[in-house]
């Protein structure tokens, strides 16, 4: 019995932004390929269509030093690396499930625009672990002469069920109160 090979992706690095250009960052690894979209309130109301990456994937360009700052999950607690225009909200930590500092989950935004950027997380349940999301709506997806028609399609998405906090992925279907 032979198995076919599963065909390589590839992937990309981009370069991202909020609408009005006072976060800039660059994304590297970019698959394509594997947009998500979480039926969880904030993700569902902001519009965020994700990529997965590994933490570090991503570098915040215009820092207040002028250094990029590589994003991982550890030094999501230290906002003094960070633009002062980019803000995040913890949604474990205003619903009382968590300390200040000890989030799960950091959906990061603009200030002055409110683009949700990305998400860094750890997550302790469902053996998910740390996580990085970008928001493809923030790439600049046309550098790379793709439209984002072709690379968001509803039977080629993964749909995540962030709203019972279970983070179970499907493809070609949403989760309940989940969008296509």
């Amino acid at each position: 019995m032979s198995t076919t090979p599963e065909t390589p992706t590839e992937k990309y690095d981009i370069n991202g932004s909020c609408h009005c250009g006072a976060i800039k960052f660059k994304a590297n690894n970019v698959d394509l390929g594997n947009v998500g979209r979480c039926n969880c309130t904030i993700c569902t109301a902001t519009g965020k269509l994700g990529i997965m990456l590994k933490p570090g994937d991503i570098s915040v360009i215009n820092t207040p030093s002028s250094e990029p700052v590589v994003i991982t999950y550890a030094n999501t607690t230290d906002t003094s690396l960070f633009p002062p225009e980019l803000t995040y909200y913890s949604p474990a930590y205003h619903r009382g499930e968590c300390k200040k500092g000890e989030e799960w989950g950091r959906h990061f935004f603009c200030k002055t625009c409110s683009i949700n950027l990305f998400i860094v997380g750890n997550i302790p349940f469902n053996n998910i672990g740390e996580i990085l999301s970008v928001n493809i709506l923030a790439l600049d997806l046309k550098s790379l002469g793709k439209d984002l028609k072709e690379v968001v399609r509803p039977e080629k998405m993964r749909y995540v069920n962030g709203l019972e906090n279970t983070f179970v992925a499907s493809h070609g279907e949403p989760h309940a109160h989940g969008l296509w």
